[in-house]
């Protein structure tokens, strides 16, 4: 999602020649060798300072995005995500939390983030567009999610979603790291079922209105923050969350029999899924979760692919100021607001980005 909000700052720029901190994740299918020659297919990236970042064991991505973004942070350089969402996010987490813009190489999956900025999926052409945007000074703001301390860019969920996603790393360790094999493998979850629990939730339809208490029984609480998954599904939210200011919240209630369960994977596949019978959507800027009739220690919770124990509550808002993309303006969707360019550059700056973690507190 684009944040549509006057930003509260804006990062340095990095110059036209900047050195590139590339970050690529350690994993099936993500061989540093052959992206190295794809991109070295690319003239003017040879005549650029590179440095890349790999980390020794799949663990260490988030640590290492952070010494990545550090030191573009020093040397005036441009850290470049080079992987799919879960890269993504962890590099966005760490040039978030140091204030510098990024850069993106999709090489995922899904690819959502990436999708919804219209970003090349091929990795020569997406080098050429940071490089293009680099000449060019383009950047532009897009809004972040949060849940509890954090960062997320398509989505974040407790329930089901969360365990669909353990099954479909297997399965992709198994059958191989392909599209097909996630989607089949997320319908079978969908299909086996999962066990329901009682939330309490307080949400907060916009900006400043007073919380709203609610109990829902549900297999999945999901929270997105990416039009492109959203409107896929059928969620007449994703318009909401196209304005950065906003999440959508999706609840999902145990369908009764395997006649609804099905019928509600159908609806998802016709991107429909919004009009079944066990789903309700709402969009709002900050929701707490707890369970209502269970007292867990700690809660699985998933955010763009990843998942980490939480103790509840749990919650989930809209980040106070937005991540900074480096991309060409061609991309820049039509209902996007105006990205920043070079010729912005000399107005006066705005204040620096104020000391932050992870998160905020």
């Amino acid at each position: 999602m684009t944040h549509n909000s006057s930003p509260a700052y804006m990062p340095p720029r990095p110059a036209a020649d900047a050195p590139l901190h590339i970050v690529v994740p350690l994993r099936p299918g993500a061989d540093l060798d052959q992206l190295r020659a794809k991109l070295d297919a690319v003239p003017h990236l040879r005549q650029r300072a590179v440095r890349w970042h790999v980390p020794r064991a799949r663990a260490d991505i988030v640590q290492l995005s952070l010494e990545a973004a550090r030191s573009a942070k020093a040397d005036g350089g441009l850290v470049i995500a080079a992987g799919g969402d879960g890269t993504i996010n962890a590099v966005a987490t760490a040039a978030w939390a140091e204030g510098v813009p990024m850069g993106v190489l999709p090489m995922g999956t899904f690819n959502y983030f990436a999708r919804d900025q219209s970003l090349s999926l091929e990795p020569q052409q997406a080098v050429q567009d940071v490089l293009t945007a680099l000449e060019g000074g383009d950047m532009r703001p897009v809004g972040v999610g949060f849940v509890n301390q954090r960062m997320f860019l398509v989505n974040a969920s407790v329930g089901l979603y969360p365990r669909l996603l353990d099954n479909r790393e297997r399965a992709s360790r198994r059958f191989g790291r392909t599209r097909l094999v996630a989607i089949l493998s997320s319908i079978w979850s969908v299909l086996r079922g999962s066990a329901s629990r009682r939330w309490r939730v307080s949400v907060q339809p916009e900006e400043g209105a007073p919380l709203q208490q609610q109990e829902h029984l549900v297999s999945t609480l999901f929270v997105g923050n990416n039009r492109l998954q959203l409107e896929q599904v059928g969620i007449a939210e994703a318009q909401d969350v196209a304005g950065g200011d906003r999440l959508a919240v999706v609840l999902l209630r145990p369908p009764e029999g395997d006649a609804s369960t099905a019928r509600m994977v159908g609806n998802a596949i016709l991107g429909k899924l919004g009009q079944d019978e066990s789903v309700t959507s709402l969009a709002c800027t900050e929701m707490v979760a707890e369970p209502a009739s269970w007292k867990p220690q700690r809660v699985k919770v998933a955010f763009d692919g990843e998942r980490e124990w939480m103790p509840p509550p749990i919650r989930f808002r809209v980040g106070e100021r937005p991540l900074w993309l480096v991309a060409p303006t061609a991309t820049a969707k039509d209902d996007d607001p105006v990205p920043e360019t070079a010729a912005a550059a000399a107005e006066p700056e705005p204040a620096p980005v104020p000391p932050a973690g992870l998160a905020p507190a």
